[in-house]
């Protein structure tokens, strides 16, 4: 489920899904951006009719309007549309959701808002956008176009600030545009405008980027390595970089003592957060009292660290984030509301007692239950309910796969988690599976985990076990370390073992990634010359 989005800038009001796929709307309703019929603020729950049963998954808003995206890809949107940012080819405000006039056949996986403008993106990982595109000149775009990009690439996460927009690729490279004026765009130079999206370089240049985040002003991203860069507007050191400088135009590093893993900003606020390993959760921004360094914060879940303010929307706040502390203990725990949380996938995962089928790998035994299989997974769903049931088998041979993979697999179908204990080769042949089965979001999950698995010594050894599967994503992430750490990882043992096309396409990839160093570029020089 969704978590609740709060719309405007204030923090008064929220729209919420219940566990039945009904949504409600409560709180301020300036011009009608709750979506519930009328412009009226409301302290009961109103519900709003035409998104119920649609499959929600994800909201977002801006000071005055608000989206959500479905499972099925449709947008809707309501409030002031001023400039078009609705997206349905007018300029007429509406207080209930109505559809946003997509391209044909274009379906959108995720959105985001500014104060007079909306982004979206599409299911081919491209981007939509309308509204206030030129950014304050006055034209109104009042129907989806699609952005272009100074590269090919493939966006995977998008959020907005009040005037700018940022975005992060496949690649883990992170691209802006919009209103630069406090430095938010994260170029050495501070500029106005910029329509068009730029890629931010500077202390973040070669690094692997895995989350984004905005304020009202600034923009904030997480390295896969567990590091916070920050940029923008700076008033009262809300950044968190201990620099008494209003306007920061480039990134750099807020210093957190702890590896965090995941980060969230308010987009039409100033405070920022971020979880560590450790569930710590940190906070800064404007609305922090003290010393403006990021601080550890004594709440039960990142929810409440926005009190009282604007809390976070789109960018991987999920229902794990959220709950950090509610750790599940002995299979089921009381928590708020008297309801019991019951770990069914790892109650029965492997459980002898009531399978009805076996999977044999090379080490042994996996013990499942068709009902789970067919309900999780597509492609158990065609095989056990296709020709394979009428032979009446009751074990299927696994031996040809990797067992420590093929088991984080099924545990995966039974759960929705990874096994975090998993090395880097387990880790590229899940990847593999996942890709063999269509099991998408757990290829993202392998793809977001492998990075903290490379090292200087493993980093080529790695690239060659990947060289060897369908696993592009995973060769990207190799050459992203090794663009950052050449020098020291051509003196491995995993590197000398290279075979030559291999050695070549691994330092020429890092080199192209890491484009303006001429170290590097040197380094090539004496390698292949």
């Amino acid at each position: 489920m969704p978590e609740p989005v709060p719309v405007g800038s204030s923090g008064t009001s929220a729209i919420f899904i219940t566990i039945d796929d009904e949504v409600y709307g409560v709180g301020e309703n300036v011009v009608g951006f709750l979506g519930i019929g009328d412009i009226e603020n409301t302290v009961t729950p109103i519900k709003l009719d035409l998104l119920c049963g649609k499959h929600v998954i994800g909201f977002a808003s801006g000071s005055t309007h608000t989206v959500a995206y479905t499972k099925e890809g449709e947008l809707y949107s309501w409030g002031d549309n001023n400039l078009g940012k609705l997206g349905n080819g007018t300029i007429l405000c509406r207080d209930t959701p109505g559809r946003v006039l997509l391209p044909e056949d274009v379906k959108v996986i995720q959105a985001a808002c500014g104060d007079r403008y909306t982004a979206a993106i599409t299911s081919a990982f491209k981007v939509l956008h309308w509204g206030d595109i030129d950014w304050s000149n006055g034209a109104s775009q009042t129907l989806p176009l699609y952005l272009e990009f100074p590269e090919d690439v493939q966006i995977h996460s998008l959020c907005c600030g009040a005037f700018h927009a940022v975005a992060l690729s496949s690649y883990g490279q992170v691209y802006t545009w919009g209103c630069g004026d406090m430095g938010q765009l994260g170029r050495r130079r501070i500029t106005e405008v910029e329509v068009t999206p730029r890629l931010v370089e500077g202390q973040i240049t070669g690094q692997l980027m895995k989350e984004i985040a905005c304020t009202m002003l600034a923009s904030v991203v997480l390295t896969a390595d567990g590091r916070v860069y920050a940029w923008g507007h700076n008033r009262d050191g809300e950044l968190g970089l201990d620099i008494d400088i209003e306007t920061i135009s480039s990134p750099q590093q807020v210093k957190i003592e702890e590896v965090i893993r995941s980060i969230a900003a308010a987009n039409m606020g100033s405070i920022i957060t971020g979880i560590s390993h450790s569930n710590a959760i940190y906070k800064w921004g404007s609305e922090v009292s003290g010393r403006n360094i990021p601080q550890v914060v004594q709440v039960d879940n990142i929810i409440n660290a926005y009190a009282s303010c604007p809390i976070p929307r789109s960018c991987r706040i999920t229902e794990q984030n959220i709950r950090i502390t509610q750790e599940l203990k002995n299979f089921s725990e009381v928590v708020d509301g008297g309801f019991v949380i019951r770990d069914i996938g790892n109650t029965l995962f492997n459980n002898k007692e009531y399978s009805d089928l076996t999977l044999r790998l090379s080490d042994g035994v996996i013990y499942v239950h068709k009902v789970i299989l067919c309900s999780f997974c597509e492609h158990f769903k065609s095989m056990l309910e296709g020709p394979w049931a009428e032979n009446g088998k009751k074990e299927i041979d696994l031996t040809r796969y990797n067992p420590q993979a093929y088991r984080a697999f099924v545990r995966y179908i039974y759960t929705g988690k990874l096994d975090q204990s998993l090395s880097g080769p387990q880790l590229i042949e899940l990847c593999d599976i996942a890709e063999s089965y269509f099991e998408s979001e757990l290829k993202k999950m392998v793809i977001a985990r492998f990075p903290t698995c490379l090292t200087v010594e493993n980093a080529a050894e790695l690239y060659c076990i990947a060289s060897s599967q369908p696993c592009e994503d995973i060769k990207e992430l190799c050459c992203n370390f090794v663009s950052t750490r050449l020098e020291a990882v051509i003196l491995t043992d995993g590197f000398d073992k290279l075979k030559g096309d291999l050695c070549k396409n691994l330092v020429k990839r890092a080199v192209q990634i890491k484009r303006y160093n001429p170290t590097l570029r040197k380094i090539v020089e004496v390698l292949f010359k």
